[in-house]
This record gives structure tokens, sequence and C-alpha cells, in this order.
């Protein structure tokens, strides 16, 4: 629940901290005393856009912030998790505004800096401002349908519903996928196979490559490198007098007296490397000797496979290891298109299976929905015929989704599926006798939508974990004596949670478990918003007004009204206690 809102720097408003209690709170007070601004504030952190303007004259930050503790609202509290919402383990959560007029704004939950997406998802869960603009909701179909859903037990079949839409939307989606990735290849395939067999043929290795320029320079000049190796090879081991048998009789005088000085042994040493790799330089030239092959056809050959290495690298414009990739490419997509066939019926096989369970779900979701429909309406009826509608008639009319083009059909009849079934659902009304029923949108006068509104969405609230609710005039165009009923009402949806209720009615005030009222000061030359909580005389003279703004009492004077306004908060008290006994008496204590 809210327990604190704050409001600083923004409209009329300079500093304002209202505690919020628990029940049913009112606001009153005059035309203009600035009441929409606190419906204002409580709207913004829904996530509704901001207003032009709406920072106080020569500030240049205002922002609202709701404090709201969630200890006792686990359902609440683990939605919000899943929307990785941080909460500690006090069930604490702030949510906090800020608007610059700059147009830098900012959301901030829980100390850390969020996004208005985020706010649009959390604050509702949280909020819920409500006036006669909310009448607009019965004309979609998606809320009716949803509130039928809801009151009518159709969750799991809902749920169920929408998984099996996904499951077949999935794969429609990987079947047409299929299609035009098979369609594409089908164009490519020839010169694909073309490419493929090219270049398996070429039996390319990237190890190859480097050595054929090598290789062929030993081809060509093998005569020459034969001649100049044998020569190497005779001054260095094999001739009268080589390089070897002077390098041997240094090694043998320098040896007797090895260890005689650090200098000379520094010489030896030497000595005795380069003996070392004289040695195996003639092991090398003597291998190189044992590999000339003088066979011209070998040239031809090599001179073939390095001209086939660089047509190809210049023909595909990638190197040999690219090559090699692009080849295992052309494979692969080779392959699957020879698989295609038998990948489009799997795949369609899949879709028509998913298709009969979605239909099947579709189906138990309308038989659900009928089987609801009438008992939905009674309780419907029941709770909104006490608001000035006595004679009211409600239905939830359930009709097939019709579509030619669907690829779905129910019962013989094509149908476009979603994820909410395959029926429209509206919300039918005779608001009073003699009248013919229609659309609630066509029929319903804007009072009687909104009281329509309000009694559906107090059947939805009763059960779950209500979000505070404001209700901006919800009254508008009652008499004080219909509007007893709202309250009653109202008083009905705070018993759990929290209500505020901006009115202008004495009748609606007197039933407040708490009372605001709103008054304009000034200050210093500037116009201030001012929220205070009454009790006592103060509320009593302010119910008094009320009596006297709207008129209807016939009352003489002031202290009539008084009298009047002191009987109707007797009474309310006295309302609230029967309810209290009555629902201590259901509940058996």
């Amino acid at each position: 629940m809210l327990i604190e809102l704050r409001i600083h720097q923004l409209g009329l408003v300079d500093e304002l901290l209202l505690p919020v209690p628990s029940g049913l709170t009112v606001l009153t007070g005059e035309t203009g005393a600035g009441k929409s601004m606190i419906a204002g504030a409580i709207a913004l952190l829904t996530g509704e856009s901001v207003p032009k303007d709406l920072v106080r004259g020569g500030e240049e930050l205002a922002w609202v912030e709701g404090v709201f503790d969630l200890a006792e609202r686990p359902a609440t509290r683990d939605r919000l998790n899943r929307m990785g919402v941080p909460l500690g383990e006090d069930g604490m959560l702030v949510l906090r505004r800020e608007i610059r007029r700059n147009g830098r704004n900012r959301v901030i939950i829980n100390g850390l800096t969020s996004s208005l997406a985020m706010l649009e998802k959390v604050g509702p869960r949280l909020l819920s401002v409500q006036s006669q603009d909310q009448q607009r909701e019965l004309g979609r179909p998606a809320f009716v349908r949803d509130l039928l859903d809801e009151l009518a037990g159709c969750t799991d079949a809902r749920a169920a519903m929408s998984s099996a839409h996904d499951t077949w939307r999935v794969a429609e989606q990987e079947l047409a996928e299929r299609h035009r990735e098979a369609d594409a290849y089908r164009e490519q395939l020839d010169l694909w196979i073309y490419q493929r067999d090219e270049l398996a043929a070429a039996a390319l290795d990237v190890n190859e490559e480097p050595g054929l320029a090598e290789a062929l320079a030993l081809k060509r000049h093998a005569v020459e490198l034969q001649e100049s190796a044998n020569s190497a090879l005779q001054a260095i081991v094999e001739g009268d007098v080589d390089a070897r048998t002077f390098l041997g009789r240094a090694l043998q005088a320098l040896t007797r007296t090895e260890g005689k000085s650090t200098r000379l042994d520094e010489g030896l040493a030497l000595l005795r490397d380069a003996d070392a790799a004289m040695s195996e330089a003639a092991s090398t030239i003597e291998r190189f000797l044992d590999t000339i092959d003088h066979d011209p056809g070998a040239l031809d050959d090599l001179e073939e496979r390095k001209a086939l290495y660089e047509d190809l690298c210049r023909k595909y414009r990638r190197d040999v290891p690219d090559l090699l990739t692009y080849l295992s490419l052309l494979e692969d997509r080779i392959a699957r298109q020879e698989s295609a066939a038998t990948d489009l019926e799997d795949l369609r096989t899949r879709r028509d299976e998913a298709q009969v369970v979605m239909v099947a779900a579709a189906v138990e979701l309308r038989r659900l929905r009928h089987k609801g429909t009438g008992g939905v309406s009674r309780l419907a009826e029941e709770l909104i015929r006490p608001l000035a509608l006595p004679d009211l008639e409600l239905q939830f009319s359930v009709s097939p989704r019709l579509d030619a083009d669907s690829p779905h059909s129910i019962d013989g009849e094509t149908c476009d599926i979603r994820g909410d079934g395959g029926d429209d659902v509206d919300l039918l009304v005779r608001p009073n006798q003699g009248e013919r029923a229609g659309l609630v949108t066509d029929i319903a006068s804007g009072g009687e939508k909104s009281r329509i509104h309000l009694g559906l969405n107090a059947l939805r609230r009763e059960q779950t974990e209500p979000p505070l609710q404001l209700f901006d005039e919800i009254d508008s165009g009652l008499g004080m004596d219909k509007a007893r009923p709202v309250a009653h009402l109202l008083r009905r949806l705070a018993a759990d949670g929290q209500v505020i209720c901006i009115t202008h009615l004495a009748t609606m005030a007197v039933h407040g478990a708490a009372h605001w009222q709103a008054a304009k000061q000034v200050d210093g030359g500037r116009t201030l918003l001012h929220v205070s909580t009454l009790d006592g005389d103060a509320r009593v003279a302010e119910v008094a007004r009320l009596l006297g703004e709207i008129g209807e009492t016939g009352l003489p004077g002031n202290d009539a009204r008084r009298t009047y306004a002191q009987d109707l908060l007797r009474e309310a008290g006295e309302d609230v206690a029967a309810a209290v006994r009555c629902d201590d008496h259901g509940n058996g204590s």
C-alpha cells in the first residue's frame, strides 16, 4: 500500500507530504482548489505523460515520490521481482519521478535510475487513477474479454490458449522461413554444385601452396643447384684438402692446452661450435642432393598446380583457407537444400499438430466463456443496480471472431484465432425498462458508463491484491441520494486496500475513513496548494460547505447545514459499524 506521497515544486505545490491511510479517503475542496493536482501527481507515478509547464515557476526541477509498503502483498512482490524490480526484505518500494524544465526527466526506483518503460509496467501495479474518461475502456474489446475471463474462471484456459497460439505461431513462422530459404536456395543450387565440384576436385591444401614456389625453383634450377651443392660438399668434407681437415687440425692443437688459458679456451669452444655447424651443413647439403629430381614432367605438373591455386584464389577472391571454408559452406547449403522436402514435410506436420492443439484450446475457452457469462452478468447487475441503475440488464456476448481469410476453423466457421482465443466478447446493456439492449458504448449515457465501469472494476478488484485506486469525481452528475450507493461501493473496495475519491458531494464525503481538504493559500505573493486532514468540527464545516455548494437540500441557513452535516456523518459512521458487524458475523467472529 502507499504509505506516503511526496510532491515537490509541481504546479501549485511547493512542498507537500501526505501520509496515506488505508481504507477510503475522500478529497474535497472548492472548484479550482487544486484537487486534480493530487490526481495528476499520482498519475505521473503510473507513467502518464508529463503535461507542459508542470514545473513550478522559477524552479528547474519538480518531482513526485511514492513510498509503498508491500510487506503484506506477497503476490505483488512476486510480480515485481519477476519484473526485475529490487525489493529489500522489508518489502519497501520507493517510486520517484523527476521532471526538469529542460526536459531531461528521470525515473528512480528504490534508489536506482530506471526507465519510463519500467515505470509504465510497475506503476499501474501499485496505483490506478480512474476518472470519467476511464469509461472508454468499456469500448475496448480487450477490456471486456479480459474482464469476463478473469471473473468467469477462465485464467488457466486463457494461459493454455496463449501458450498453444505461441507454439503454433512459432511453427508457422519456421515453416514460412524454411519455404523462403528453400526457394532462394533452389535458384542458386546449380551454381553451388558447380563451385563445390570445382573446389573439391582441386583438393586444396593450406600446407601445399607455400611450398610450391620453392619446389618450382628447385625444378627450374636443378642442374645449377646440384653443381653448387656438390662443390660446397667437396670443399667441406670430400676434397683432397677440405675445410673439415683444417678445422680438425686446429681443434687438435688447442685441445692439448685446454684448461691452461681462459681466453684460449674460449677460442677452442668457438672452433667446436664451428665443427658442429659444418657437420650440420654437410648433412643438409647431402639431404638436398638426395631430393634432386631432373624429371621435366614433374616441372610441368608443379607449374599447373601453382597456376590452379592462383586461378581459384583470383576467381573466388579468397585465399586458400577461405576457399576451404567456402567449400564447407557450399557442402552444408547443398545438403540442406537436398533435405528441404523432408524438412518442409516435418515442419508442416508440426504446424498442423500445433494447430489442432490451438483450436482445441480455443474451443475449450469458448465453452468456459459461454458457461460463465450468466453468472458474471448476474453478479455485475447486483453490484451495479444500486448505483442509480435499478433496472439495468447486462449481458456478456460471446461470438466467433469471423475471418474468411483465416486458416483456422471452429465448428465449421472460419475464425481468427489469437492468443486470447477466437471470440469477440461484447458487453450488452439495457439501462431502462422498455429500451432496446445494445452495446454499452452505444446505449449508456456518460454517467451510466462511469457507474457500470466502476461496478465491473469492483468485481475485478475483489479477486486481487488491489492497487491504490483514485476516483476523480466518479459521482459527477449524480444527486446526493444517488451518490450513497456509489460511496458504499467505494468503501467496499477500500476494505482491504486504499481508495481515494475526489468528490463535490456531501453524501459521498461523509463515508471516508479519512477526509482531506485541498485549498489555495497565498504566501509571499505566490499561490500555493495546501492539503489538510479534517476531523471533528473542521470536517463538519467542510461537509456543510459541500451541502451549500450543491444547493439541493433547501435548508435555510448555515446552522441547518451544519446540523444536517452532523447527521450525515453520524449515519455514515453507523453504516460503517453495521458493515463491520455484518462482516464479523459472516466470518464467524
